[in-house]
C-alpha cells in the first residue's frame, strides 16, 4: 500500500483528488490536510511515500515548505501540484528538489494517481540502488567580508546539509592548487565581471566536473552568456531574498551530480522510461478508441434527433388539426346552439316584448361562453400580468372544475421572465395538471415555481396510480409527455420525469437563466 499526503487548501480540488484516488483503487491510501504546518506534522510522524503539495497554503508556502524538508533530510519525493500561471514558481519549486509538477488545468491531473505510484515506485528503486544521504562541501568564493558573513549566517540557519566554506580569491587558489575536494563552487558578487570569468576559467582548468554556480552583483547578459559557457549551472542576481534561491538551486545541482555517479540508476532510469512510453502509447490508443465511440455516439444522436424533428412535425400537424376540429366542435355545440336560440328570442320579442329578457340571459351566456374558449386558447393575463397572476388564475379554476386539491408555491423574481419561458412554463403546468385529472386518480397535487440567479424549476407532482415513463416516452406519436418534452428542449432546458406503477408522478423541468443586460449608460 503507498502511502500519500495532500497538502491542499482549496476543498474542491481536495475533492477531486480524494475522489480519483478512490476511483482508481490502485493500491493507495490518501491522507489529506489543509495548511503547511499540518504538513509538516504529518511529515515528522513518518510513514508516507510520495506527497502532494500545493504552491500556495495559507500559512507556509511551497517553496519554504520544500526549504524545511531539506533541512530535515526528509527524503519523501514530492509532487507539486500547481495552478495556472504558476510556472515559473513550479520551476523553481523543481530546482528546489520536488521530483515532478502536475497542472491543476491540465489532462494530466486526472491521471495523479498513475503518476503518484510512478513516482513512489521510482522513489523505491532508487532507494534500493542508491547511496545513503550525504553532507555535500560547498565553497563560497567572495572578496567581501561582509558578504562572507551574511552567506555563512544563512546557510547556517537554513541548510544543515550544506556544508560552506567562504574564502576569499587567495584561499580558493590555494584551495584549488592542493587539490582538496569540494562539491560544489559559488562564485560571489563582491568580484567584476572579468574577475568572476576569471575565477570560472581557473575552476574549469582544476576540476571541470565540479558544479559551479555565480552569485552575481551584475546584470550584464553578456557576462551570464560567458558564465554559462565556462560551465556554471546557474546565474544569479544578488538581491534581496535571493539567497533561498540560491540555496534551492544548489540541492538542485548537487542531486544531479550525484545521480549522474549512479550507474544503476540510470538503468533503472532507462527501463522506467521504456516503460513509461509504453504505457503513453496504450494511453493515447485509449484515448483514440475513445474519441471514435464518441464520434459514433454523436452521429447516433443526431439520428435520434432527426428523427424526433421528424416525430415533432408529425405531431405539431396533428395538434394543429386536433385544435381545430376542437374549436369546430365548440363553436358549433355551445356557440352556434346559443347563436340560434338568439335568434328565435329576438324574434319572439316582436310579439312578446316580455322575450327581450330571456333573449339578453342567452346574450349573457354567449359571451360567457366565448370568453371561456379564449382563454381555454390563451389567458390574456399571461401577456398582460405575467407568469404568476395567470398560474394562480389556473389553479384556482382547475380546483374548482376537477375537485383535485392543487397546492401551488411560487417564488420569482420581480423583474418577469422572457415572454418565450413564461409561455413554455405555464404550458407545461397546464399539461401537466390536465394529465393528472384524465389519467392520474390522485385527490391532490403540488406545484411548485421557483427561480434564482441561475435557473428557473418547474415541479409538479402527484400521488396517483404512476406509469412506465420508458414506455410513455417511446411513444412518438403521442402528444402527452413526449409532446412536454420535447416544449422543454426547445426552450433550452432539461426535463426529467419520475414515477412508477402505483406510486405516483413527479415532473421536474429546469432552465438556466441568462442574466439580464446591464442598462446602457
Amino acid at each position: 500500500m503507498i502511502r500519500v499526503l495532500h497538502a491542499e487548501d482549496d476543498p474542491q480540488v481536495a475533492e477531486m483528488v480524494q475522489l480519483l484516488f478512490y476511483r482508481d483503487a490502485g493500491g493507495c491510501a490518501l491522507d489529506q490536510v489543509d495548511s503547511g504546518r499540518a504538513c509538516l506534522e504529518a511529515l515528522k510522524r513518518g510513514g508516507y511515500d510520495v506527497v502532494l503539495l500545493d504552491l500556495y497554503l495559507p500559512d507556509i508556502d511551497g517553496l519554504r515548505l520544500l526549504g524545511e524538508l531539506t533541512a530535515r533530510r526528509d527524503p519523501t519525493p514530492v509532487v507539486i501540484v500547481s495552478a495556472q500561471g504558476q510556472n515559473a514558481l513550479a520551476v523553481r519549486a523543481l530546482r528546489a528538489g520536488a521530483v515532478d509538477c502536475i497542472d491543476k488545468n491540465s489532462a494530466d491531473f486526472r491521471r495523479i494517481p498513475e503518476i503518484t505510484r510512478r513516482v513512489a515506485e521510482r522513489h523505491r528503486r532508487r532507494r534500493e540502488v542508491a547511496a545513503p544521504p550525504r553532507d555535500h562541501r560547498v565553497v563560497f568564493v567572495e572578496p567581501k567580508d561582509g558578504t562572507r558573513s551574511e552567506v555563512a549566517e544563512f546557510f547556517a540557519h537554513n541548510s544543515s546539509r550544506l556544508e560552506l566554506t567562504t574564502v576569499d580569491r587567495t584561499a580558493f587558489d590555494n584551495l584549488t592548487h592542493a587539490e582538496i575536494g569540494f562539491d560544489a563552487v559559488v562564485v560571489g558578487p563582491g568580484f567584476d565581471d572579468k574577475e568572476t570569468l576569471e575565477v570560472l576559467r581557473q575552476l574549469h582548468s582544476v576540476a571541470e566536473d565540479t558544479p559551479a554556480l555565480v552569485l552575481s552583483g551584475s546584470r550584464s547578459s553578456e557576462t551570464a552568456i560567458a558564465a554559462f559557457q565556462l560551465g556554471a549551472l546557474d546565474f544569479l542576481l544578488y538581491k534581496d531574498g535571493c539567497l533561498p534561491e540560491l540555496v534551492f538551486s544548489l540541492n538542485h545541482v548537487l542531486k544531479r551530480a550525484d545521480t549522474d555517479r549512479l550507474n544503476a540508476r540510470l538503468s533503472a532510469e532507462l527501463a522506467e522510461l521504456n516503460r513509461s512510453l509504453g504505457d503513453q502509447v496504450r494511453e493515447r490508443t485509449r484515448d483514440l478508441e475513445g474519441e471514435i465511440g464518441v464520434r459514433k455516439e454523436a452521429e447516433r444522436r443526431a439520428e435520434e434527433n432527426a428523427a424526433r424533428l421528424q416525430a415533432l412535425s408529425n405531431r405539431l400537424l396533428t395538434v394543429q388539426e386536433d385544435e381545430r376540429r376542437s374549436i369546430a366542435r365548440e363553436l358549433h355545440d355551445q356557440v352556434g346552439q346559443l347563436l340560434t336560440g338568439l335568434r328565435f328570442r329576438l324574434e319572439a320579442t316582436r310579439r312578446d316584448p316580455s322575450a327581450l329578457t330571456e333573449a339578453l340571459a342567452v346574450t349573457d351566456e354567449l359571451i360567457r361562453t366565448v370568453r371561456e374558449m379564449t382563454l381555454q386558447l390563451r389567458p390574456r393575463m399571461l401577456d398582460d400580468l405575467g407568469l404568476r397572476p395567470a398560474l394562480e388564475w389556473h389553479v384556482d379554476r382547475f380546483r374548482q372544475q376537477t375537485g383535485i386539491a392543487v397546492e401551488l408555491d411560487i417564488a420569482l423574481p420581480e423583474q418577469r421572465l422572457p415572454a418565450v419561458l413564461e409561455t413554455t412554463v405555464y404550458r407545461i403546468v397546464q399539461e401537466a395538471l390536465t394529465n393528472i385529472a384524465r389519467h392520474a386518480g390522485s385527490p391532490s397535487a403540488v406545484v411548485t415555481v421557483a427561480a434564482d440567479d441561475q435557473a428557473l424549476h418547474v415541479e409538479i407532482s402527484d400521488r396517483g396510480r404512476g406509469f412506465d415513463t420508458a414506455a410513455a416516452l417511446a411513444k412518438h406519436n403521442s402528444i402527452g409527455l413526449a409532446g412536454l418534452a420535447e416544449r422543454v428542449r426547445l426552450a433550452g432546458g432539461e426535463l426529467e420525469l419520475f414515477s412508477q406503477p402505483g406510486q405516483g408522478t413527479r415532473i421536474h423541468a429546469e432552465f438556466t437563466l441568462r442574466p439580464a443586460p446591464a442598462p446602457s449608460s
